[in-house]
């Protein structure tokens, strides 16, 4: 049986892209993205309240995320991925240096629906 690692979102930017790169010239960008889950409270009355995700992405496509504004809404399409990175922290005994969980999806396309950043096509794949 085969297997399936998909992820599509429409949601928000939460906050300015981050973009760093790589020794060999790769570009990464990434980026917070708010959906919103809708849910009936004990009074039965509706609430929404935000569900953030954090959207890394690569290559071509990560300088077009660059550009995207905070508060546009973006579609997403990609896979779940996590890894760790090491972290150092301060705690009393003093630094201990811990194994950091990340959970992430990596963008296989990302497309800003209403933005200061609609070039022709409006998307990046």
């Amino acid at each position: 049986m085969n297997n399936l690692n998909r992820i599509t979102l429409l949601g928000n930017v939460g906050s300015e892209p981050k973009t760093r790169s790589s020794p060999a010239g790769k570009q990464a960008t990434w980026l917070s993205l708010a959906t919103n889950k809708r849910y009936k409270d004990e009074a039965g009355e509706w609430k929404t309240r935000p569900v953030w995700h954090q959207v890394a992405v690569y290559g071509d496509s990560a300088s077009y995320a660059a550009k995207i504004k905070p508060g546009a809404l973006v579609f997403v399409e990609g896979e779940m991925t996590y890894r760790e990175y090491e972290r150092e922290i301060d705690t009393a005994a003093g630094p201990v240096t811990i194994q950091w969980p990340v959970a992430e999806i990596v963008a296989f396309s990302i497309s800003a629906i209403n933005s200061d950043r609609r070039d022709k096509g409006g998307a990046a794949a």
